[in-house]
C-alpha cells in the first residue's frame, strides 16, 4: 500500500502570513490542508500559477466560532497523512477591558479555539507537532488593543502548557511575528514608520517569518518555546 504523504493543517492559511507558512511548508515537502472562513480567492489563484502542487494542497472552509474540531475531522478523511497544526487564525481589533464582550471575542479566537484544536490533534493524531501564532508587541501593559493583547498572552501561555501536557508525543511551540505586513486598513507610510521603534531598525520579512517556522518544523528537540521574529520588537514594545 503506498504511503500518504505527511500534510499540516493552517488554520486562515489561505493568505497573508498563513499562506506564508503555507509556502514554506510545501517547500519541505509535505501537503498541506488550508483553512479558511470567507476568501480562498489568493491561494487558488497562486495555485493556478504553480500547478505542481495541485495534487498536495487541500482546502477546508469553516467557521472556527462553530465547533473547531470540525476542521481537524475533515482533515483526517483527505488522502494524506495529518502531522502537523498551525493555531494561525486571528482577529486584531481594539478594545480594553471595559468592553467584557471584546475581551470574550479575542479569547475565543486566541485562546480557546486553538486550545480546544491542539486537544483534538494530539487526541487524534498521537504524534506530531503544534505551532501556535501569537505576536511579539504584547507584553508591556497598555489600553491600546488591550484584549487583543492579553488573549495573545494567553496563547504564549498556552503552548507552554501544551507542551508538558502533549509531551512526549507532540511537540508544541509558538512563533510571534513583528511587524511583518500593514495591518488591514494601515497606510504604507504608517508602517514603515514603525522601524524607528524597531531594534535592528527593519520591517516586514516574510522570508525570516518562514525560516523561523521551518526550524520549528524540523527541530525534534524544541517544545514550549516562543520565538520572536520582529527584529528585537519585543525589546521595547
Amino acid at each position: 500500500m503506498r504511503k500518504l504523504p505527511e500534510a499540516v493543517l493552517i488554520t486562515a492559511g489561505t493568505k497573508r502570513l498563513g499562506f506564508c507558512m503555507a509556502k514554506a511548508t510545501l517547500s519541505m515537502g509535505f501537503s498541506v490542508i488550508l483553512h479558511f472562513r470567507s476568501s480562498d480567492r489568493f491561494a487558488r489563484d497562486w495555485l493556478r500559477r504553480n500547478p505542481r502542487f495541485n495534487r498536495k494542497v487541500f482546502f477546508i472552509r469553516h467557521d472556527l466560532s462553530d465547533s473547531p474540531e470540525t476542521v481537524i475531522t475533515k482533515s483526517l478523511k483527505l488522502p494524506c497523512t495529518l502531522t502537523g497544526l498551525v493555531n494561525n487564525a486571528s482577529s486584531f481589533s481594539g478594545g480594553n477591558l471595559n468592553d467584557p464582550e471584546h475581551l470574550r471575542r479575542m479569547l475565543e479566537i486566541h485562546l480557546f479555539v486553538p486550545a480546544r484544536l491542539g486537544a483534538f490533534f494530539h487526541k487524534q493524531v498521537k504524534s506530531g507537532w503544534i505551532i501556535n501564532i501569537t505576536d511579539a508587541a504584547i507584553a508591556r501593559p497598555g489600553t491600546a488593543c488591550q484584549n487583543y493583547r492579553m488573549s495573545k498572552l494567553f496563547l504564549e501561555e498556552l503552548t507552554r502548557q501544551q507542551a508538558v501536557l502533549f509531551a512526549p508525543g507532540c511537540r508544541v511551540n509558538a512563533l510571534a511575528p513583528g511587524a511583518i505586513l500593514p495591518a488591514a486598513g494601515s497606510s504604507k507610510a504608517a508602517f514603515n514608520a514603525l522601524a524607528d521603534k524597531i531594534p535592528l531598525r527593519k520591517t516586514g520579512s516574510l522570508a525570516a517569518l518562514a525560516d523561523a517556522y521551518c526550524f520549528l518544523v524540523k527541530n525534534t528537540r524544541c517544545t514550549g518555546q516562543t520565538i520572536a521574529v520582529d527584529g528585537g520588537w519585543h525589546l521595547v514594545a
